[in-house]
């Protein structure tokens, strides 16, 4: 005889089929994942991220990719994948073009379904070249020159190949930094290209323009799979906690019974952080690690010196 299927089983396939079925159909509001997956009785503690976290996992072992970005989340390696170049790609930003000066109607609505069928649809090269084209339009024209593009579309081939690199750079102080490391991701931020770096320690998060390096060698050894950011966690209060909307690389730990929150950030440049952190004043206490509770120390006294 065979075995009963668990009644739990079949409804924990129905949620995955559900979630699929709209990442196929566009972008998903987080809120509406937390929702889905928790049964509508998300409470803002740990044990929905856990829930969470396995269902994305079981989407891993079936091959396909889900990133959460801007609050939602896209597939970005769906079942169905389309090997485009970036000639192909460009041709589809004409198509696009023209389909936005369609007056309203049946026409242009099928254009726009056509078009979002076929970005839903694009492997992670793709999406890639997909994303350097977009953003030329919004960076400034005058970085964003022939020898730069050639640059960024070098980064993006660091990141594929996950070999560790050896960089030098400056940093904002115009010092030059020597500095071995595993490339992450290329990210676009406050109209810059940056590559994201994790240090050789396997720790610490770099994102440099890459307008700022100077050099970049390729070594042999390939990137460590296991090689994890340090975690900070810090914790928020008051009115801060009340209004703070999470970043797509936190989540919300817990909630204490004082109305504070317990914020874990794990993919967060740290000088970008400590820097953000510090604009929240008395509303935000790091918790740990200790090395970056004493930079916070080390960067408030800076600060104090110059009113000294």
């Amino acid at each position: 005889m065979a075995k009963k299927t668990p009644e739990k089983c079949n409804e924990s396939c129905i949620k995955m089929f559900e979630f699929i079925r709209r990442l196929y159909m566009g972008e998903v509001e987080f809120q509406w994942v937390l929702e889905h997956f928790s049964d509508g009785k998300y409470d803002g503690t740990s044990n929905t991220h856990v829930t969470l976290n396995k269902y994305l996992n079981a989407l891993k072992i079936f091959g396909i990719k889900v990133k959460k970005i801007n609050n939602k989340y896209r597939m970005l390696s769906p079942l169905y994948k389309i090997d485009w170049e970036l000639k192909d790609l460009k041709s589809i930003n004409n198509l696009k073009k023209a389909c936005e000066a369609l007056p309203d109607g049946k026409n242009k609505t099928s254009c726009e379904e056509f078009i979002k069928e076929l970005e839903i649809r694009y492997d992670e090269s793709a999406q890639s070249l997909s994303q350097i084209e977009n953003n030329t339009q919004s960076l400034n024209l005058s970085f964003y020159h022939s020898e730069m593009i050639e640059q960024v579309k070098l980064c993006e081939k660091y990141c594929q190949d996950q070999f560790k690199l050896e960089l030098i750079y400056t940093d904002d102080k115009g010092e030059e930094i020597n500095l071995l490391a595993s490339p992450l991701e290329t990210i676009y931020k406050k109209r810059r290209v940056c590559l994201k770096v994790i240090g050789n320690n396997g720790s610490r998060v770099y994102e440099i323009p890459i307008d700022n390096i100077k050099s970049v060698k390729q070594l042999p050894s390939s990137v460590n799979g296991n090689s994890v950011p340090t975690t900070i966690v810090y914790k928020i209060k008051n009115r801060l906690a009340k209004n703070y909307r999470l970043r797509d690389w936190e989540r919300l730990e817990v909630i204490n019974s004082d109305g504070s929150h317990i914020i874990v950030n794990k993919d967060e440049d740290f000088n970008l952080l400590l820097n953000r952190l510090m604009r929240y004043g008395t509303e935000c206490e790091i918790v740990s690690p200790k090395f970056i509770k004493d930079e916070m120390i080390d960067l408030i006294n800076k600060t104090l010196s110059n009113y000294q």
